[in-house]
């Protein structure tokens, strides 16, 4: 069954696309959702008319979302997580903790559109894509910094402020032994 794409349909087509699909399928998902339209049908006229109308839709959508994309370039997004002494993260970095970051700077992204390689686990900089459109596609980085634990913290205080010479055994036994001091 041929029919007119209205909006994008994932792994099917975009805005406006004429494909072929099953009529199972056409009637009983496509159809009813509002999803396409029919391709065939008496008046030809007003179906050119319906696609030039969804190709004007089309360039609306992608318009906004390439403005989406700059205002999302314009971000520096930074999170703070804690981390050990080796600036690795206890915990990481998901593509949930994008979407609550993004969500707090007012962006409503939803959490299949952030393409994140693996989950963050290190302190520093990263980078991840955000797809606004199925054509547009932003490239931003994150910062992660690394809020060292209070415990180990004071600990490796402790230790660099101590100003006691670390000797080995031997220097420890010529000291102890008073023979070989004189």
């Amino acid at each position: 069954m041929k029919l007119i794409l209205i909006e994008d349909v994932t792994n099917l087509g975009s805005l406006g696309d004429i494909i072929e699909v099953k009529a199972g399928y056409a009637r009983n998902h496509l159809l009813p959702k509002g999803m396409a339209l029919l391709a065939t049908g008496k008046d030809s006229k007003e179906l050119r008319h319906r696609l030039q109308h969804l190709e004007k839709l089309r360039a609306g959508k992608i318009a906004l979302a390439n403005e989406q994309a700059e205002k999302l370039n314009a971000l520096k997004l930074e999170i703070l997580r804690k981390a050990g002494l080796g600036g690795k993260l206890f915990g990481s970095v998901t593509n949930r903790d994008l979407v609550e970051l993004l969500k707090e700077n007012g962006f409503e992204i939803e959490r299949r559109a952030i393409l994140l390689n693996s989950p963050i686990r290190n302190v520093g900089t990263h980078q991840f894509s955000v797809r606004v459109h199925t054509e547009v596609t932003v490239t931003l980085q994150i910062k992660v910094i690394g809020d060292i634990d209070e415990t180990s913290a004071s600990e490796m205080s402790k230790e660099e402020d101590s100003d006691v010479p670390i000797m080995d055994t031997a220097e420890l036994e010529e000291l102890e032994d008073p023979e070989k001091i004189e």
